[in-house]
């Protein structure tokens, strides 16, 4: 064997070599997502009481990473595109997860005032914490007859009444629910008359939601043009491409183009960011 066909082999050998180790870092990746996609998918679902297959939405995710930049760049022929559609797929889970939760937080937030009303008055009566529980339980809907039910097992089966609000107050990590956590929690060890307690902290409550909708009202024009203001340079790019292709190719096609429109996301996130931090007011 000469030289040159030790060459040949030594250079097939190390392409086999790389393609393998390129195959093993492949499977290994994925192997990764899809095990940190399960556990992150069933630990959201489970704090949001939704019962879906993690594996399934998996096998969903991971068809909308693939079908995505493959419909894109069979649309437009832009590899950039295309790797913003494959992020996009990516992403999407993650962002939908945040949406839900985030609605769901907010229904509950709405729904604490007349819970706590209504725990004060069962112990008014003469019902036990206990049996208020059971009341909210029963005569509210979700999401927090779900969390309070929680709340309600944990001491059926015995656990300490200070782990079981603070476990409530780390699950949801709302400044209301931690509001009414330090409130039991301080009742529990110094005493008082906790149905007065909760029905000032449901009073407190109510008029810091009145007072945050005031403040959405005020700042909703600001953030509406915020998003118009952050969308025009998309919309406009897409008239622009519908009406001279030819023009408009390089933007996509080229590393100045990518780099063009790289920068110009960046500015319109900062932008976002600007005007979210001026027009979010804590209340």
């Amino acid at each position: 064997m000469n030289a040159s066909a030790l060459d040949q082999a030594l250079l097939v050998g190390l392409v086999l070599g790389a393609v393998l180790l390129l195959a093993l870092w492949t499977r290994s990746a994925f192997v990764g997502w899809r095990r940190r996609f399960t556990e992150t998918a069933r630990v959201s679902l489970a704090d949001m009481f939704v019962f879906i297959d993690p594996a399934a939405l998996f096998k969903l995710n991971f068809a909308a990473f693939v079908a995505l930049p493959l419909a894109a760049w069979l649309l437009t022929q832009s590899a950039f595109l295309a790797v913003l559609a494959a992020v996009a797929g990516a992403v999407t889970p993650r962002v939908t997860w945040a949406v839900l939760r985030r609605r769901r937080m907010d229904r509950l937030v709405v729904q604490l005032p007349d819970g706590l009303t209504m725990m004060a008055g069962a112990m008014r009566a003469g019902a036990g914490l206990q049996a208020a529980l059971e009341l909210v339980v029963k005569e509210n809907p979700a999401p927090l007859s779900q969390e309070f039910s929680v709340l309600l097992r944990e001491q059926r089966l015995g656990l300490p009444l200070e782990e079981s609000l603070r476990g409530l107050g780390e699950r949801l990590k709302i400044e209301d629910v931690s509001l009414f956590v330090s409130a039991l929690t301080i009742a529990k060890e110094v005493g008082g008359n906790l149905s007065e307690i909760l029905e000032r902290l449901a009073s407190t409550l109510r008029a810091k939601a009145v007072m945050e909708g005031k403040i959405k009202a005020l700042t909703s024009q600001g953030k509406l043009q915020g998003i118009v203001v952050g969308l025009l340079p998309v919309f406009l790019a897409g008239v622009l491409y519908a009406m001279d292709p030819v023009a408009m190719a390089p933007l996509f096609n080229t590393y100045y183009g990518w780099g063009t429109m790289t920068v110009i996301a960046v500015l319109l996130l900062l932008g976002g960011v600007f005007i979210r931090k001026i027009v979010s007011i804590d209340v």
